[in-house]
């Protein structure tokens, strides 16, 4: 979907509209309650009362501030405006972490009737630490034998978990 040029720009419409727009959608589902007869009862029945025009506040907005992630191929700190790229920002943040433990020693554990969606989870966990560069070795699977029962499971752990995984 995200390679669909239109759907993404019909996306960004309804979803980074301004303020006004907004309010004025907002007003107009307030119309529809107060002309809508069975919205009228529940508004009744519920203790329910909708003003026409939102209540104006006054704020203040701090700066969202930079982001830092891990270094680029030059060495220096990939870094970037958040509130700039918010649009962007997850994109942006498809790189290397500033800092990151890498996790040599984990698992997988999974009920003996889903090993073809552990082996799909650990395809797409893999695809996505290589992606970002994050340092992992391959998880041991631990399968739980039978899947379907709590106690199987709290009995797997115990016997598998320790200070290394």
């Amino acid at each position: 979907m995200r390679a669909d040029f239109r759907l993404m720009k019909d996306l960004a419409q309804i979803c980074h509209t301004n303020a006004e727009k907004k309010i004025n959608e907002c007003k107009g589902l307030f119309q529809t309650f107060a002309q809508n007869e069975h919205c009228k009862q529940k508004q009744k029945d519920w203790h329910l009362k909708f003003v026409d025009t939102p209540t104006q506040i006054n704020g203040f907005k701090y700066n969202a501030g930079n982001m830092i992630m891990g270094p680029t191929a030059s060495g220096a700190p990939n870094q970037f405006d958040i509130e700039k790229c918010a649009r962007d920002m997850e994109r942006k943040c498809i790189a290397k972490m500033f800092t990151q433990v890498p996790m040599k020693n984990w698992g997988i554990f999974v009920g003996d009737r889903d090993a073809q969606v552990a082996n799909q989870f650990k395809s797409t966990l893999k695809n996505q630490m290589d992606l970002v560069g994050y340092e992992a070795g391959d998880p041991q699977v631990f399968t739980v034998k039978p899947g379907m029962k709590a106690d199987a499971w709290i009995r797997e752990l115990k016997k598998k978990l320790n200070d290394d995984i």
